[in-house]
């Protein structure tokens, strides 16, 4: 034939050596991961093999859940999952898939509603106890903090009246200072969230 319309395609043999040089489509993986990285034309020549890492059987396609991978000299196709959110079962805590696979054991991608979610086996549930532990926390500190405040204006109106330099209002206001540090200590902080908090005196 006078012209080459088509390239010349290269044959190897049974023990993958080139018997009759041309080109040939090589479907190539990562040398660490195995991984399918694309398919290029490679010109072989006679008595060579294939690159390192190239294969002449092409893989099948995959949808985005899917990596293709070569393993025990054919492909495959296992989960991936990579750049997605997972959760620990067992905390709640939020991490990211960076290799390819199932899932670990002891995560999920589904992500839970709160901070107060417990895993039941399939699902995330609603903790209600540790979301009240968390509002009795919350409770205690408040609490607390309006204790602090209150012993201090106690404390210097306290002085006043105890030096007998105190005015008949910042003598009312340690007898309104008092009933509301009364009335914070007599607060349930196990009824949290439902508490009502006294009104703070006015100076």
């Amino acid at each position: 034939m006078k012209y080459q319309l088509q390239p010349e395609i290269a044959i190897l043999d049974e023990n993958g050596l080139t018997t009759s040089s041309g080109w040939a489509i090589v479907y190539n993986t990562n040398a660490i991961t195995n991984e399918y990285l694309g398919a290029t034309y490679q010109f072989l020549p006679v008595g060579v093999g294939l690159p390192a890492q190239s294969y002449l059987d092409a893989p099948k396609e995959v949808d985005n859940d899917h990596a293709i991978v070569r393993q025990n000299n054919k492909w495959a196709y296992p989960a991936d999952h990579r750049g997605k959110k997972i959760y620990s079962i067992g905390t709640g805590t939020e991490s990211t898939v960076t290799s390819i696979g199932d899932i670990s054991d002891g995560f999920t991608l589904l992500k839970p509603n709160s901070e107060f979610d417990s895993w039941n086996g399939k699902k995330w549930v609603l903790d209600k106890d540790k979301q009240h532990q968390y509002e009795i926390a919350i409770a205690q500190s408040q609490q607390s903090q309006l204790l602090t405040g209150a012993n201090s204006a106690i404390s210097n109106l306290q002085d006043a009246v105890d030096a007998n330099i105190a005015t008949e209002q910042q003598r009312e206001m340690l007898k309104k200072w008092k009933k509301y540090r009364f009335e914070l200590n007599q607060i349930d902080v196990n009824t949290a969230p439902d508490i009502y908090w006294p009104e703070k005196p006015n100076n």
